[in-house]
């Protein structure tokens, strides 16, 4: 079985919930914030519907709309559940290895002073704490609507690796602080 992209993953994914026009995935994705965690855009999601008819992942018909308006509907195959369940399996089982660009600034930190290093830490570690209360914000929220537990997890996961990060922020800001001047 071919495999589908992120971008793929995620339309599918929404597919799967039933079956929507081009507009109305727009909008899931707008209402869902998924711009913020997949790699989905505007742009992408007509060429997707496209390519993943092309591939027989999606089904597509025209339909008349209360509104009186003719829609093209898409649904998802067989094939497409396959694909889907397939690339799920694989990324619950599989860890990813993440670039981020605190290791790149961090191996090169003898450009700066000690003081500007601490400076910058020390704000790297305040966009920490917002987007932890970010996250809580958005948890708060889908409790309050009773989303169920699979969606509850996408801000409950980035506040534990935020925590994570600012645990490793605290213990590199503590060595940096306890470093010679002239280093």
């Amino acid at each position: 079985m071919a495999t589908i992209s992120n971008k793929e993953m995620a339309l599918l994914g929404l597919l799967s919930e039933g079956s929507m026009h081009a507009y109305g995935i727009e909008k899931e994705i707008e209402n869902r914030s998924m711009r913020d965690w997949t790699e989905i855009s505007m742009s992408s999601v007509y060429k997707l519907l496209n390519k993943l008819s092309e591939e027989g992942m999606i089904d597509s018909e025209v339909r008349m709309a209360p509104n009186n308006v003719v829609q093209k509907v898409y649904s998802i195959t067989d094939l497409g559940r396959s694909a889907l369940k397939e690339r799920i399996l694989f990324y619950l089982s599989e860890p990813e290895h993440y670039l981020h660009r605190i290791d790149l600034a961090t191996s090169h930190l003898d450009q700066l002073k000690k003081n500007e290093a601490l400076e910058c830490l020390k704000r790297y570690r305040a966009k920490l704490e917002e987007g932890i209360r970010c996250y809580h914000e958005l948890e708060v929220y889908l409790k309050s609507v009773s989303c169920p537990t699979h969606s509850m997890a996408l801000s409950r996961r980035p506040q534990h690796l935020l925590r994570g990060e600012i645990d490793w922020v605290d213990e590199y800001i503590e060595a940096i602080t306890d470093m010679e001047d002239n280093c």
